[in-house]
């Protein structure tokens, strides 16, 4: 079994001047993402491996997930989740080691929540929340390549202040 969590990242504020990619989390953000990463921890949530886009505020939420959960847990950084688009997420998922069976892919709406509405069986959303997070199961998948679109059962769906 293949399992995919995928979470948007948390609140930042748009601040004149400073790049998109630069973007830090404001307060709340801060706030929600240890907060998320404590309910993981209780739910004995370990994956295999965290992807993240590199903007600033999608790599500080998977470094405070992650940490709150296990710092030991490697954090790959990749540019490809930033400003990406369906196919680059797909094509990244396809090339992902089978020998990992659990993954957490950390970016950016729209293309998340596009992500997970195509490969869960049911609609999921509209659009996630800031630190929303969605873990997909694929049942009787050895190999990332077959993941294919509504194949995904739902089996976590959270959010701040839920």
């Amino acid at each position: 079994m293949k399992q995919i969590t995928f979470i948007r990242h948390a609140k930042s504020n748009h601040i004149m001047g400073l790049r998109d990619h630069d973007r830090p989390l404001n307060d709340r953000g801060l706030i929600d993402a240890p907060l998320m990463s404590e309910r993981l921890k209780a739910e004995f949530f370990k994956p295999d491996i965290f992807f993240s886009s590199t903007a600033l505020r999608a790599l500080t939420t998977a470094e405070l997930i992650r940490n709150g959960i296990d710092p030991l847990i490697p954090l790959e950084e990749h540019t490809l989740l930033y400003h990406a688009f369906i196919n680059d997420y797909t094509s990244f998922i396809h090339q992902v080691d089978d020998s990992l069976s659990h993954i957490v892919i950390v970016g950016h709406n729209p293309t998340i929540t596009l992500m997970v509405n195509l490969l869960a069986r049911d609609n999921v959303t509209e659009s996630m929340p800031t630190c929303c997070i969605v873990s997909l199961a694929f049942e009787n998948c050895d190999s990332w390549n077959a993941i294919s679109p509504h194949t995904g059962t739902i089996v976590r769906y959270a959010f701040p202040g839920q």
